[in-house]
This record gives C-alpha cells, sequence and structure tokens, in this order.
C-alpha cells in the first residue's frame, strides 16, 4: 500500500509538533522516521495509525484519504516500545489476539498465529508466557500479533531500545527480513543512525517537526542536504572547521589556511562558513595545505583514529595504523574529494 502525506500538521496548544510534512511511502517498502527526540517522530506515527488526529493536512492509503478515518478502520498494524503483550496468554493467544477480536474461527486463528510464529522464528515458543521470553522473544511475538490482521501499514514505534546492543543487530536484521516476507509496507521510528541506515530503504530525517531530507541512506550520508544532516550522520560526527568566506574560498578563523571548493552559488566575503568533512575523508599528505598537530591517537574496533590540532580547531581523521604516528607530530593533511562540504553557519544552507 502506497502512504501519501500531504502538508501534514499537528500542534498541541502553542506547540507545534510537526510542521507542514509532505512525502511519499512506496507500497512494500520501508522507511525510517529518524531524528533526535522531540523532533515528531513518534507524532507523525500516531497520526497515520490514527490515535491522534491530525492539525492540519491530509494522510492517503493508496490514494484514499484516511485523516479522519478511526484506528479500527486503517487496517494498521502497531508495535510499541514496550511490546504491550498480555501476560495472561500464551504466546500462540498474543499472536491470535486480533484474530479473536475479528470473530475469526478458534482453529483457523491458531493456524494463522502457527504460521507467524514460524516467520519470526518462534515455532517452538507458542505455549509460553511472556514472562518466560527473552526481550528479543517478546518483540517477535509483537511483531506476529501486529501482522495477524494482514495490514496494510506496519508501524514500529522504537522497538529495539529496550535491547542490548548485540540483540539490537540481530533483531533489526530479523524486522528486515520478516518486512521483506511479509511485503508490508512499514514505517520504523528511531534515533539511532545505523539502525535507520542499516535497514531502510528511504530514510525522512526530522528537526523540530520539519523535515530535512528524505533519501536512500547512502545518498543522505554522501550527499546531505544541510548542516543538519552532515551533522546528525556519521560516527565519528563530522568534523566542523569554522571559517569566514574570502573570494570564493574558505578561509580557517585564526589561521593562514585556504580551501576552495566548488560553490553552488555567489557567496559574499565575510560570510561565516563551516568546512565540514568525514573522517575517512581526512588524509596524511605531504603536500597537503593544512598544516596539523598530532593530538592523540586512539583504536575504534579495526580503525585508528586520529585527533589533529589544526590552529586551534580539532579535526578526526583515520589513519591506517601502519602509519607511525605520536602526541605532538607536525603533519600536513589533505581532504578527499567525497565527504567534504561547505556550509552557511547562519542559515546552514549547503554551499558546495
Amino acid at each position: 500500500m502506497k502512504i501519501s502525506i500531504e502538508h501534514l500538521t499537528k500542534r498541541f496548544g502553542s506547540t507545534t509538533a510537526v510542521n507542514d510534512l509532505s512525502f511519499e511511502i512506496e507500497s512494500g517498502k520501508l522507511i525510517a522516521l529518524l531524528g533526535p527526540s522531540g523532533c515528531g517522530k513518534s507524532t507523525i506515527l500516531n497520526m497515520l495509525s490514527g490515535i491522534i488526529p491530525a492539525t492540519e493536512g491530509k494522510i492517503l492509503f493508496d490514494g484514499k484519504d484516511v485523516t479522519d478515518l478511526p484506528p479500527e478502520k486503517r487496517n494498521v498494524g502497531l508495535v510499541f516500545q514496550n511490546y504491550a503483550l498480555y501476560p495472561h496468554m500464551s504466546v500462540l493467544e498474543n499472536i491470535a489476539f486480533p484474530l479473536e477480536i475479528k470473530k475469526v474461527p478458534r482453529k483457523q486463528r491458531n493456524e494463522r498465529a502457527r504460521e507467524l510464529a514460524e516467520l519470526v522464528k518462534i515455532g517452538d515458543l507458542v505455549e509460553r508466557k511472556p514472562s518466560e521470553l527473552s526481550g528479543g522473544q517478546q518483540q517477535r511475538v509483537a511483531i506476529a500479533r501486529a501482522l495477524a490482521k494482514d495490514p496494510a501499514l506496519l508501524l514500529l514505534d522504537e522497538p529495539l531500545s529496550n535491547l542490548d546492543a548485540k540483540l539490537r543487530v540481530e533483531m533489526r536484521e530479523e524486522i528486515l527480513r520478516i518486512q521483506r516476507a511479509s511485503q508490508v509496507t512499514t514505517v520504523f521510528v528511531t534515533h539511532d543512525q545505523e539502525e535507520a541506515s542499516s535497514i531502510a530503504d528511504q530514510v525522512v530525517l526530522l528537526r523540530l517537526g520539519v523535515m530535512q531530507q528524505q533519501d536512500s541512506p547512502r545518498r543522505i550520508y554522501d550527499q546531505p542536504a544541510n548542516f543538519f544532516t552532515a551533522d546528525f550522520l556519521g560516527a565519528p560526527p563530522i568534523n566542523k572547521l569554522y571559517g569566514k568566506m574570502k573570494s570564493g574560498r574558505f578561509c580557517l578563523d585564526n589561521s593562514l589556511m585556504e580551501c576552495q571548493l566548488p560553490l553552488r552559488r555567489q557567496v559574499a566575503d565575510g560570510t561565516a562558513a563551516i568546512l565540514a568533512a568525514r573522517s575517512e575523508s581526512v588524509m596524511l599528505s605531504e603536500k597537503g595545505a593544512i598544516q596539523a598537530r598530532v593530538l592523540e591517537r586512539y583504536s575504534i574496533n579495526k580503525d585508528e583514529l586520529t585527533i589533529f590540532d589544526i590552529d586551534g580547531q580539532r579535526c578526526r581523521g583515520f589513519i591506517p595504523g601502519d602509519v607511525a604516528l605520536s602526541a605532538g607530530d607536525a603533519v600536513r593533511l589533505a581532504f578527499k574529494n567525497r565527504g567534504v562540504f561547505l556550509f552557511d553557519e547562519a542559515t546552514g544552507e549547503r554551499l558546495s
């Protein structure tokens, strides 16, 4: 089912939680709503489900306006952060419960529940109670229950936040597998960029209720629309060097260092700007124009991260471990062509 959101706005009193939001989700795709706390992710999910009404705008399912439809008429499956399983019911009964509500005969609903239990790989646990399950197993039950009524839209509200780091990785792969197998259009809410990037066909990045960018995970990382997007995505965070524009060149504050990048438009002299570079885009170069000093070096799993001082501003770079570097060493740096951007400091507009 294709989802269309048109100029959707939600206000709570004087607070605007979602502001004039428009985007589409193609049928059978998995979309991640990504952003910091308070950006409107869960509010959007609740409007899609019908739990809360929209203040303005429209929600369309396959072209049909469902903005004012109650939740029970939208055919939506919803998985909450806490899973909300019924503790007195078995796994099988929990999965089958939506079908019981719809008056599906016991034999038919139990057969469907067992099929879904197999899909989410808990077929051998159907007689257990939720209290006898691990967090990951409980999550699988919640997903199976949401799928029991064959929803046209599956909504997942930060379903991995209660799991430990290792289990989160395993379960996001499982969610992707289940979604691909069921082919249900899915919206996944998260504040974790790695989570969103690892499973989503597209990411919708939000800030203060306003969409910043909608694109594939790869493109949103490689081609950020603005400074917020570039700064929010990436670990470690993107390097930020502050300076001003002069004759179309970026001049580092309190330094003679200059850098020229192809500009998207003319930029007035004196415009405060940020040169943003991914850590993987920083490299040592004997002919590099950037003079720096090594401050510290440490390992992040297989990578060696080096912290440099560039005239009082810090910059991180992934430098191969076989390159001998020590604190205090003077080096020259250069940037690769990819992963380096220039932004207007005041507006966040991308300049290059």
